[in-house]
């Protein structure tokens, strides 16, 4: 598998490229302008040029990235095509690090049981690949850690015993309720934090 990005503003060298159509999943990226949050929308195509091009002239302009997925043997088929967009919907969702513009989460598709093994193991190369660009969009910040109960041996709990511990920052004062977690891309406030809106006379600059 091979990833491409495209500059909105470059696009028309895109379609002079082979690449261009190949089938696979594209992702366009931007910015909502009015909340800043990080935006994105998923799609799949039988040709990528055909339709960044219809995106280009009636998308809007929030997006000036787009990101294509393809094979580099020409492997993919419209069935994969289908089957990679509703995987990347349904982890986008639930990472919920971009605003997604996509009116659904897609429907999963009837896929045999080969095919979609198939399509899992591209996935998680493109997500991989994505990632790598600076495109974390089905990582979610906070990773959830729900209790499962097992049997386990000894070995397994001292591996466990070796795994980094999240530590849980918290932070209460007259109006502040805040909660924070460190991950690998710095310090994250976790939803239903809050606190004041002007900085308290007493806090020292210093």
């Amino acid at each position: 598998m091979q990833v491409a990005e495209i500059p909105r503003l470059r696009l028309e060298e895109f379609l002079k490229r082979p690449e261009a159509n190949s089938v696979g999943i594209y992702i366009l990226f931007g910015e909502n302008d009015e909340t800043e949050r990080p935006k994105a929308y998923v799609g799949q195509t039988g040709n990528f040029g055909n339709r960044l091009k219809q995106h280009n002239e009636k998308k809007g302009l929030w997006w000036n990235r787009a990101v294509v997925a393809f094979s580099l043997t020409q492997s993919l088929t419209v069935t994969h095509a289908h089957y990679l967009e509703w995987l990347a919907l349904s982890h986008a969702a639930q990472a919920q690090r971009f605003e997604m513009d996509n009116g659904t989460g897609g429907t999963k598709p009837h896929t045999l049981p080969a095919l979609e093994a198939e399509c899992r193991e591209i996935f998680e190369t493109i997500d991989i690949l994505l990632t790598t660009l600076g495109y974390p969009i089905f990582e979610p910040l906070i990773r959830n850690r729900n209790p499962v109960a097992v049997t386990q041996t000894t070995e397994s709990v001292l591996d466990s015993q070796k795994q980094p511990i999240s530590t849980e920052f918290y932070c209460h004062a007259s109006g502040v309720d805040g909660r924070a977690q460190y991950t690998q891309e710095g310090l994250v406030v976790l939803a239903g934090s809050y606190g004041r809106a002007e900085v308290s006379s007493s806090f020292n600059y210093a």
